[in-house]
């Protein structure tokens, strides 16, 4: 972890892009970062050429590993004091979406937030009710307990259930989490009221909404949340 540079920020996103065809989620996710978040440093974690990818803060070339890998592998960094994760398909709505980052100091005690995953995965987890985190959006603070845990779920992960691994690693060391609602890593439709009260959503194809000034005007949203754009082209349909 030694060779690469340590950001001096105290808050910042990390993204993490493997492989070129990534990279049409990240320039729209991205946009709709710096739409709503303009100020916020962001890392990124790539083994694509830097003329592919776009402008980032802090930019860190890497090996690809296989699979689901990428996030055990390199989400462990956390390049800032406060590291705020986005997955490359999410898509950020309000200026809100980063504020629960605001918990992890020490005023408040908190070093990891998230949102759920589904309750089928509680067995998993191994704790009864339970479910396992969703690592879609992730918010973490660089503390020893933190780094222990994070160490812990890269070094027991061997493909498949990450999630799954991670929740139980951040149980096993007693990391102090605070849990999101669904609003914040919004999978489904069905999990929040409303489209207005959604702050960050992981569908690929509201990623095809995002403006060229990473905005989704709100009619585009709300044709999504009633079922009239088409989901596979991220258009009105007729």
């Amino acid at each position: 972890m030694s060779r690469f540079p340590k950001p001096t920020e105290n808050l910042g996103v990390m993204y993490i892009a493997i492989g070129g065809r990534s990279l049409w989620q990240l320039r729209r996710s991205l946009s709709s970062l710096r739409h709503h978040c303009p100020s916020v440093p962001v890392a990124l974690f790539t083994d694509q050429p830097a003329d592919t990818c776009p402008d980032v803060e802090y930019r860190f070339d890497v090996k690809s590993p296989l699979g689901y890998q990428v996030k055990p592998r390199f989400i462990p960094w956390l390049p800032f004091d406060r590291t705020v994760y986005l997955d490359a398909d999410t898509v950020v709505l309000k200026p809100s979406s980063i504020a629960p980052s605001r918990l992890l100091t020490e005023r408040f005690g908190y070093e990891a937030i998230y949102v759920h995953g589904v309750s089928r995965r509680c067995d998993q987890v191994g704790i009864c009710g339970v479910p396992s985190m969703n690592s879609g959006v992730v918010m973490l603070r660089k503390c020893q307990r933190v780094l222990d845990a994070l160490a812990y779920w890269r070094r027991i992960y061997r493909g498949g259930n990450d999630e799954v691994l991670l929740t139980k690693a951040l149980l096993r060391h007693a990391v102090p989490s605070y849990i999101l609602p669904a609003e914040w890593n919004c999978r489904n439709r069905q999990q929040v009221g409303h489209y207005s009260a959604i702050r960050i959503t992981h569908h690929r194809h509201v990623l095809r909404l995002v403006q060229p000034d990473g905005s989704v005007p709100e009619n585009l949203l709300k044709q999504w949340w009633d079922g009239k754009v088409d989901e596979t082209k991220g258009q009105k349909l007729a």
